[in-house]
């Protein structure tokens, strides 16, 4: 997923309107739609394009300019029809990349043979944590587990490719701590490595990292 500079939020109920105030506050710009006049009039500080009507109408979208968005969030996971047909629509629209919110296995494996990229269930993952995975386009996934200190699992940024755990020295300078490597998404970790292993472009990386440090925009590309 490339940085983020323009995405639609399908849906501005408690989920939709978290992203949409997280990924705001980043400096992303919002087009956004509910069939709720409240609701979007709630968040008139946060939408570049805030507008009430029904997103499963293609030509609504292609009107109000979704079809420009770097991503769709689709957020209302209770009803599966609306889903399916906002998947369809944003697909119609040019869209690469799809978010939507579920509530349960069985709406998750229709969406999947959608080919939604990423599917989200609310009581485990909150919708901060996904505008921040939008926010910083190498992370995977973001674990807070306290104030100060956050489990990450990220893809390397194109600086660390080619280069060795030893010569990036990531502890000691950025308060990352890496503690295993997946090959592949879903593979077993590997906890087992050498100090001067080196960086692959398809490695997954899980580590230990100081919170405050790595929520900071592009914080992953800074690092030479």
């Amino acid at each position: 997923m490339g940085k983020m500079n323009l995405v639609g939020i399908l849906g501005l109920g408690i989920f939709g309107s978290t992203i949409a105030k997280e990924l705001s506050e980043n400096g992303v710009e919002i087009i956004a739609c509910d069939l709720d006049e409240k609701n979007v009039n709630r968040l008139d500080g946060y939408l570049t394009v805030g507008s009430v009507g029904d997103f499963t109408d293609i030509e609504y979208m292609r009107n109000l300019g979704f079809g420009q968005c770097d991503a769709i969030v689709i957020s209302t996971g209770t009803n599966l029809e609306a889903s399916v047909l906002g998947v369809i629509n944003a697909k119609e629209l040019g869209i690469d990349h799809i978010i939507c919110k579920v509530k349960n296995k069985t709406n998750r494996k229709v969406l999947e043979a959608l080919g939604v990229n990423t599917i989200v269930q609310p009581e485990k993952e909150s919708g901060v944590q996904i505008a921040r995975r939008m926010i910083h386009n190498t992370i995977e996934e973001i674990i807070n587990l306290d104030d100060e200190t956050s489990l990450v699992e990220f893809r390397p940024p194109e600086e660390w490719v080619g280069k060795s755990l030893t010569s990036l020295n990531t502890r000691q300078r950025y308060d990352i701590n890496i503690i295993g490597i997946r090959k592949r998404r879903r593979e077993a970790l590997t906890t087992t490595f050498p100090a001067d292993y080196i960086i692959q472009a398809d490695d997954i990386y899980v580590a230990i990292a100081n919170t405050d440090k790595f929520e900071k925009a592009d914080y992953l590309r800074e690092i030479r």
